[in-house]
């Protein structure tokens, strides 16, 4: 309900009420909400940091234990068998008896211990195997000699486009001499299968990358034959910018290797220095809090709108006396001024209707007393205004005669005598102004049209001063003389006059002047 003169209140106290309850529940239940959902946080980025390691440790694990296998593989082979004593056919034999089991070694390669090759079988035709250089050699030989296991940098087959890398482990003498090196070439596409089979969740995946970013075993092999480098993704740049291995990783969300938002971590590997990433989908890992969440959203709406409920029911019995007070008002203001409010409701209601009709009974009593003064005022005002009327009625007629008596001075001001029937004279008095010279002008013309006049005489002895514009005016008046056939004579030059005219440049070639009016007359009537 809107009440006359109440600009912007469109809303009932009903309403106003209701509304407060329900937004202040709405805000406790949000700070409530909102607390939980932030412990929620924090507590499921604990859950998924754990569990993320944890499949990030199982995958590295996985990854881990194919190439211990094949290491374990060709350190059967050289504890079982002297090959570097044995003869060629057997030292090929035993090695093609070794590479069949196992279909990630591409081939072997029998070194002896000066680093020089006595013995290789290969999967692959003698002109397409991948041979081993001096230098690569050379770089086994040191590093077994300090007691390390070998594992080489990976390499591309530029034929078959597949990730190869190259390990190596001593044959010794039983008093630990070393006696020769056995190298394997080992075919990393087997380890694809391996990454791809990796569980991460429901929808989640892992991959296998360099020191350099490389990626080097992935579900798409797409990818990896193409020699993607993924450097800029945040798991895979904090690994190939981490000196050691020993730290531990952090569980981050960032854009994954697929263009996605993901939660995400990875494991080094240390040896091959590599690393296992794995990654899961943002709503998949924050699957339980976003249900949380919204099941908060849903609760909090649900209260709010008991609470709501509730507040409309504590409103309308809060505010029943006061809508029943404004109605009174309202009526009042329309004109039923001997309405008195009903007393009733809570103590402060009462006395508020109470105070209310005190209010409007001194109203009523002051309406009353004003009444009567508006009517004593107004017939004063009457009086008041029929004298102004005849005042202006008298001030009107004498503004009328004191514009016909200015228009009859300004007609004397200029007055026209005709001292001949073809003379004219017309003395000047006075200041000339704008209108006088018009006025002058005009009359001047006016005679002269209706008198045949051939010689008008303008006697400028009585004025006070000469300017550009009385000069102007005077000379204008001649020249429309002379267009009606008339001379003008120019008669009361004082000196001053003189010097002005001459100080103003104007031109008065061809005007008669004189210097009183009796030489001119003299000139006229002679």
């Amino acid at each position: 309900m809107k009440v006359p003169g109440t600009k912007g209140a469109t809303l009932s106290l009903t309403t106003m009420l209701a509304i407060a309850f329900f937004s202040l529940s709405v805000v406790v239940l949000l700070i409530s909400a909102g607390l939980q959902a932030v412990v929620n946080i924090q507590t499921q980025r604990a859950i998924i940091s754990r569990e993320q390691h944890l499949i990030a440790q199982d995958a590295a694990q996985t990854v881990r234990t194919f190439i211990d296998d094949k290491f374990e593989v060709i350190g059967t082979t050289v504890g079982l068998i002297d090959l570097v004593a044995a003869a060629p056919a057997e030292q090929k034999r035993y090695l093609e008896s070794v590479i069949g089991l196992d279909p990630a070694f591409r081939q072997l390669i029998l070194l002896n211990a000066d680093g020089q090759e006595i013995a290789t079988v290969s999967r692959m035709a003698a002109g397409v195997a991948q041979q081993l250089s001096p230098r690569g050699r050379n770089d086994i030989r040191m590093q077994i000699l300090q007691g390390n296991r070998y594992i080489s940098s990976i390499t591309i087959d530029p034929t078959t486009s597949e990730p190869l890398i190259f390990i190596a482990l001593p044959a010794r003498t039983a008093l630990g001499d070393l006696q020769g090196i056995l190298v394997a070439e080992v075919n990393l596409k087997f380890m694809w299968e391996l990454v791809e089979q990796l569980k991460v969740g429901k929808t989640g995946y892992a991959y296998v990358v360099n020191r350099q970013g490389d990626l080097i075993a992935f579900s798409d092999t797409s990818r990896v034959l193409k020699g993607e480098n993924i450097n800029q993704l945040q798991a895979v740049h904090s690994f190939t910018n981490r000196l050691s291995a020993d730290d531990v990783t952090n569980v981050d969300s960032y854009q994954g290797i697929n263009g996605t938002t993901v939660v995400g971590t990875y494991i080094p590997l240390v040896a091959p220095d590599w690393a296992v990433v794995i990654e899961s989908p943002w709503t998949e890992a924050y699957e339980e809090v976003i249900r949380q969440t919204i099941f908060s959203v849903a609760v909090t709406i649900g209260m709010a709108l008991i609470a709501g409920l509730i507040g409309i029911v504590v409103a309308r019995r809060l505010s029943g006396p006061l809508i029943n007070l404004t109605g009174t008002a309202t009526r009042i203001t329309a004109g039923e001024v001997d309405l008195q409010a009903p007393i009733g409701g809570a103590r402060e209601v009462a006395s508020l209707a109470s105070a209310f009709n005190s209010m409007t009974s001194q109203l009523r009593q002051s309406m009353q007393a004003l009444e009567r003064r508006v009517i004593d005022r107004t017939n004063d005002l009457q009086v008041a205004l029929a004298e102004v009327e005849a005042r202006a009625q008298l001030q009107e007629k004498l503004l009328a005669e004191n514009q016909q008596q200015r228009d009859t001075i300004r007609e004397m001001s200029v007055p026209v005598l005709p001292v001949s029937d073809s003379t004219l004279v017309m003395p000047l008095v006075g200041s000339m102004d704008g209108d006088r010279l018009a006025l002058l002008q005009s009359q001047a013309l006016h005679a002269i049209a209706q008198n045949s006049v051939r010689t008008l005489i303008l006697d400028i002895t009585g004025v006070l001063v000469v300017d550009s514009q009385v000069a102007q005016g005077l000379l204008s008046v001649v020249q429309a003389a002379r267009l009606l056939g008339t001379e003008v004579l120019l008669v009361g030059i004082r000196p001053e006059v003189a010097q002005a005219i001459v100080g103003l440049g104007l031109n008065m070639a061809g005007l008669r002047t004189y210097s009183d009016l009796r030489s001119a007359l003299g000139r006229v009537l002679e």
